[in-house]
């Protein structure tokens, strides 16, 4: 038996059949055709190598259904028996030779740091403040160059400077280990570098329960210890923070938390945390309750999805043109208890799913003042990126993120250390300009290109002449026409329910779900007994013998016309409602 390394080496397929890789189709052809009538199971008589036979008669048609193929062997070529393992899109085998190169070679680059990602899963921040105060500070008389705009950019500078870097190992499938390493230089002289570093071990002794053992290898020997468990229901988790060598002064300083779902028919979860310092004996307490709400907008009033299509985070499926169809809406209200910094806090976001887009705004009011944070945070395949405004007693601050490939830089940009509202409108105002640009001419446009995508996905297997369900259903359609035939005959001899055309497809009006509609008439005229029509609606349409789901996952509609006791009317229904013909109390369209 060939073992496992063996397959994996390159060329391996061409060495089954015994060809160099420059082999031509031909050749290929000759060599499994020869292989195949030595090792062909019914031409053995002696019992032994029977299996052996078969074993290699299975590689030889393995190696043969690869190298035949020019899509493939191209995958093979490049990618090896690891690019052979991924279902490649079918549109990709329609592309010439250039690009299919481009995307595997894309593909080898991407799998390449999954691998580096799986092994050690690093993650890296820097963090770089800046003190831009000096622009917006007010003019000081008594200083002339306050007035000079070079004199004041002259003045920004890196308040502080940090960089952050953490691996994470399997030691088995229940324990990780983690290594954690922080550092800060100094920016004068006056003021030295610091730095940390900690290693983190958990053990997961069940699904539900988790231990995390931290310690700090540097001074301050700080040790962590956190034990959570979770029922999907409830949460609690018990964190301990002290100092070995100074136990007896310093107590540890401890937090207790508890969240659970609220309701058995909703989303809200409610959470309490509460922690324990030396300097505060009351300790601190935070209450909160979070209540997110699906939202999707897809879909005609009257269409429902479910099963599978209740679910919109999928991408197999075209959305909204605009990207705001489908997403999650979530407010949380909290209370904090600590002091003069007791405070009350709600919080609304709302997650545009198409766009891949994240809105927040919250609203501190305390002891302190009031304080209030606009964040907007785009997030792709692999990057993402997020600015925010803080206004409160720490001043006016902008912030900017940006995350590639698990990396992250951020720079917090501080404009004002007073709260000052007029320069919060403005710095309001300029990030939010700049997301409806971004909208405009990057997120839309791409929205766009993925829906248009996707219909033509669906274009093309309808057009697919070797679809075998396309072909079932065409089989399907001719074994219903006698009846079709005979039924509508019939109807028409007594003034009955005739149906003269029935399309079914998209319910989208834009241009990209042009062409994707099926003609249905045959099937529903073999529906049609004693001049009714009726088909349930907790099934989609599609389920029909004779019909063709032509885009998968999105909302469709059946589009009738029939007569009537001689009467023309034309009836829309939405996918999941039920078919009820001839319409009985109400008329969508009718003629004499």
């Amino acid at each position: 038996m060939t073992s496992p390394e063996a397959i994996a080496q390159k060329d391996y397929l061409y060495a089954v059949l015994n060809l160099p890789n420059t082999a031509s189709q031909n050749e290929i052809r000759e060599r499994y055709r020869a292989l195949s009538v030595i090792f062909h199971p019914d031409k053995q008589h002696d019992e032994r190598a029977k299996d052996t036979a078969s074993s290699k008669f299975l590689e030889i048609q393995k190696a043969y259904e690869v190298l035949s193929d020019p899509f493939l062997r191209e995958v093979y070529d490049h990618l090896g028996s690891e690019g052979l393992k991924k279902q490649w899109p079918t549109e990709l085998r329609s592309k010439d030779g250039r690009e299919i190169k481009a995307v595997l070679n894309q593909w080898k680059i991407d799998r390449r740091h999954e691998i580096l990602e799986e092994l050690l899963r690093p993650r890296g921040s820097v963090t770089c403040a800046i003190d831009a105060s000096s622009l917006f500070a007010n003019v000081d008389e008594s200083k002339p160059d306050s007035r000079n705009v070079l004199d004041r950019m002259c003045r920004i500078k890196v308040s502080s400077f940090g960089v952050r870097h953490s691996i994470m190992k399997d030691l088995g499938p229940k324990t990780t280990l983690g290594l954690i390493g922080h550092a800060q230089p100094g920016l004068r002289d006056y003021i030295p570098s610091k730095g940390t570093l900690t290693g983190t071990l958990r053990h997961q002794f069940s699904p539900r329960f988790v231990l995390e053992l931290t310690a700090a290898f540097l001074s301050p020997h700080v040790i962590i210890a956190k034990t959570t468990y979770n029922d999907n229901e409830n949460a609690v988790s018990v964190q301990t923070n002290f100092i070995a060598a100074l136990w007896h002064i310093f107590p540890p300083l401890t937090t207790f938390s508890f969240g659970r779902r609220l309701f058995r028919d909703s989303l809200t979860q409610g959470s309490a945390t509460w922690s324990y310092t030396p300097g505060s004996p009351a300790g601190r307490l935070e209450l909160s309750v979070y209540s997110p709400k699906p939202f999707d907008l897809t879909s005609p009033e009257d269409f429902t999805h479910t099963g599978a299509h209740a679910n919109f985070f999928f991408n197999n499926r075209p959305g909204s043109t605009t990207g705001f169809a489908a997403g999650v809406q979530a407010w949380s209200y909290g209370l904090i208890l600590s002091g003069i910094d007791s405070c009350l806090t709600t919080e609304y976001s709302v997650s545009f799913i198409e766009l891949a887009l994240r809105l927040k705004a919250s609203v501190e009011i305390g002891l302190r003042g009031v304080a209030y944070f606009l964040t907007a945070k785009w997030s792709g395949e692999k990057s993402a990126f997020s600015t925010s405004v803080g206004v409160g007693n720490r001043g006016v601050i902008m912030r900017f993120e940006l995350w590639y490939l698990q990396q992250k830089w951020m720079l917090p940009i501080t404009l004002s250390p007073d709260n000052d509202q007029t320069l919060a409108l403005y710095t309001t105002i300029i990030p939010s300009t700049a997301l409806a640009l971004g909208y405009h001419f990057f997120l839309k446009p791409r929205r766009r290109a993925q829906r248009a995508g996707y219909f033509d996905n669906a274009r093309r297997a309808l057009k697919d002449e070797k679809s075998e369900l396309k072909r079932e259903i065409e089989n399907t359609t001719l074994l219903l026409q006698d009846p079709a035939r005979r039924h509508m005959d019939a109807e028409k001899a007594k003034g009955g329910l005739v149906i003269l055309e029935a399309i079914y497809g998209p319910t989208c009006p834009d241009k990209e779900a042009m062409g994707l509609s099926v003609d249905v008439t045959i099937p529903l005229q073999a529906l049609v007994h004693n001049s009714q029509v009726y088909v349930s609606g907790r099934l989609p349409k599609s389920g029909i013998q004779g019909f063709y789901d032509p885009a998968p996952a999105s909302p469709k509609s059946l589009c009738v016309r029939y007569m009537f006791r001689d009467r023309l009317h034309y009836a829309e229904i939405p996918d999941l409602v039920p078919i009820v013909l001839p319409l009985r109390g109400r008329t969508f369209f009718g003629e004499n």
